[in-house]
């Protein structure tokens, strides 16, 4: 009778355990093998720090001693976490060091205050520069750029070599287009022929156009050597290649937002809209639609917008 009451206890306990783990905070995660190794800055008692996210590509705001305006840096991107047993005053102890350590290494401290710090330090190859934040008396955490120049992974009108879930249809592709290295097509919607509505701004006018034709919804993964969604290439890396891709491809830039990229292609008495959109690191989509000439229609001008222009700059701003 006992066992028969002892299965469900521990069950109970377990749960009880995790869920406590979880209002924690803590990262039930395991550090992945893949990721590659942060640039070395001395922690507090030396303890080593846990790498909870790093992509190939990513972009980091650091605020100026005013705190009002922000510069960018970009390149490899890591974030990671120092945990500590003592509570007793420790947010003033690891700031204090960790000003002495940029300090040490020729280094400049751009913001400080009581939650965070914002600097850079001068380093071979590419400076580094990182935040970092005081998230409470046992842990501090780190978000860290090493820069290195941005490397363009898509070229427009070359075959697309990309590959289809086995539970989903292959599809004939949008023209010129091409997608990611690795990436799989995991979820496709085709119509011969459909409607769409796009809107854009210039400056503070908002635009909108309706367009029709043949229109393809793709839902795509970046994959990794494990058959996994690769969490190495950001949101930003995927919007930035199609940004980029497009301009070189002689295509017209219509939004750009932090998630969002609508671009048009010339086609043969046609025009190619393309939105690209990211939910997630290393998963997008790619949503077309090849508008005859002879269907075109007007563009509507919406209203004016009390907007910062700044706000719809694109994936990277300030390119």
């Amino acid at each position: 009778m006992r066992a028969q009451y002892l299965k469900p206890l521990l069950r109970g306990m377990f749960l009880l355990g995790l869920f406590l783990l979880l209002l924690s905070g803590v990262n039930l995660n395991a550090q992945s093998e893949t990721f590659p190794d942060p640039p070395y800055i001395k922690s507090y008692k030396g303890v080593v720090g846990k790498i909870s996210k790093y992509n190939n590509f990513n972009y980091l705001d650091i605020r100026d001693e005013a705190g009002k305006n922000n510069r960018q840096a970009m390149g490899h991107y890591w974030e990671l976490s120092y945990s500590y047993d003592s509570v007793f005053r420790q947010k003033k102890k690891f700031r204090d060091f960790v000003v002495n350590q940029i300090v040490e290494n020729k280094g400049s401290v751009f913001f400080e205050d009581t939650l965070q710090v914002h600097f850079v330090i001068p380093a071979e190859g590419g400076n580094i520069w990182g935040r970092m934040s005081l998230a409470s008396d046992k842990i501090y955490r780190m978000r860290l750029i090493k820069e290195v120049p941005f490397v363009s992974k898509i070229q427009f009108d070359t075959k697309p070599l990309i590959g289809f879930d086995k539970f989903v249809d292959s599809v004939a592709l949008p023209p010129r287009v091409n997608y990611l290295p690795h990436s799989i097509i995991t979820r496709t919607q085709y119509s011969k022929y459909d409607h769409q509505e796009f809107t854009w701004n210039v400056k503070d006018t908002l635009y909108k156009q309706k367009v029709m034709g043949p229109f393809w919804d793709l839902k795509i993964d970046v994959r990794n050597s494990k058959n996994q969604v690769d969490k190495q290439i950001s949101t930003v890396e995927i919007l930035e290649n199609y940004y980029r891709a497009c301009i070189k491809a002689g295509g017209k830039i219509m939004k750009s937002r932090p998630r969002e990229l609508v671009f048009t292609l010339s086609e043969k008495k046609a025009t190619l809209w393309c939105r690209v959109t990211v939910s997630l690191d290393g998963v997008y989509f790619v949503r077309a639609l090849l508008e005859a000439d002879q269907d075109k229609t007007a563009t509507e001008k919406m209203v004016t917008l009390n907007t910062n222009p700044k706000d719809s700059t694109g994936a990277i701003p300030d390119r």
